[in-house]
């Protein structure tokens, strides 16, 4: 395995460094092929987290994403990074958390849009997914952008490190979407700006189908009034939800000032 210091720029672990949850006197590990790998060595993926963590199914999901949205009536991809680009203000300079970052595609649209002042943190559990990601970065020649592999229930991060968080796609595959959300807050400065993607229903049964994605995949089809109470909960306000068709959903809020 090759061993580097950033995707393609010297700079940008130091720059990120203050952003990450370290012990006094703890040594960084070196990044390998554009990836900075935090993740206990002790954790323990669950069966949907090891399937999606291979390179047939991180190839699948890149090649397939727009075909797959587009059957379940979400915008297409060009109109959901504007969506959220507006939902988070991005602006050049910007300090900006990818959570669920996958294959880097919200990651590298953040980083053209954040600039050579800004920065771009991507953060995925799947070293397959996180392999794909830092092809990208190197493809598109992006210096703004670390890519780490990491724990969202833990995630490797100091409290109120970003003022901009995304997760695209990611909610319904937390195991513990309220830790998650949490773990989000934790790391949110006050009056941070959110946004936020997921599988979603707008009533509280499921049909069969939903039921089977869940027990199957565990896929978490999450009522909409509840993540939008879970949010909250977490330490969000000014939280919006919209679905988009009849499986997927938006979410926006901004950080508590007093948490």
């Amino acid at each position: 395995m090759t061993t580097t210091q950033g995707p393609s720029n010297p700079d940008v672990l130091a720059r990120a460094r203050p952003l990450l949850r370290l012990a006094p006197g703890t040594a960084l590990p070196p990044v390998a092929d554009g990836i900075l790998d935090l993740l206990d060595p002790a954790f323990a993926p669950t069966a949907t987290q090891r399937s999606l963590d291979t390179v047939a199914t991180a190839w699948l999901y890149d090649v397939m994403r727009d075909r797959i949205v587009r059957w379940i009536g979400m915008p297409a991809f060009a109109n959901e990074v504007h969506a959220v680009v507006e939902r988070l203000g991005l602006a050049a300079g910007d300090v900006v958390l990818d959570l669920a970052c996958g294959h880097g595609n919200f990651t590298a649209e953040f980083a053209r849009r954040v600039g050579p002042t800004g920065l771009v943190v991507g953060l995925d559990i799947a070293s397959s997914m996180l392999a794909r990601a830092a092809a990208r970065v190197q493809r598109e020649r992006l210096d703004n952008v670390l890519l780490v592999r990491g724990d969202a229930l833990a995630l490797p991060f100091a409290d109120a490190a970003f003022a901009k968080l995304n997760c695209s796609g990611g909610l319904h595959q937390m195991p513990d979407l309220a830790r998650a959300l949490a773990e989000l807050a934790r790391v949110a400065k006050p009056g941070a700006r959110l946004a936020a993607s997921g599988l979603a229903r707008t009533g509280a049964d499921e049909d069969g189908v939903r039921d089977w994605l869940r027990r199957r995949f565990a896929l978490h089809f999450v009522p909409v009034a509840r993540l939008a109470q879970a949010i909250e909960h977490a330490g969000f306000e000014q939280v919006e939800t919209r679905m988009a068709g009849a499986w997927f959903a938006y979410a926006s809020a901004r950080r508590r000032l007093d948490p």
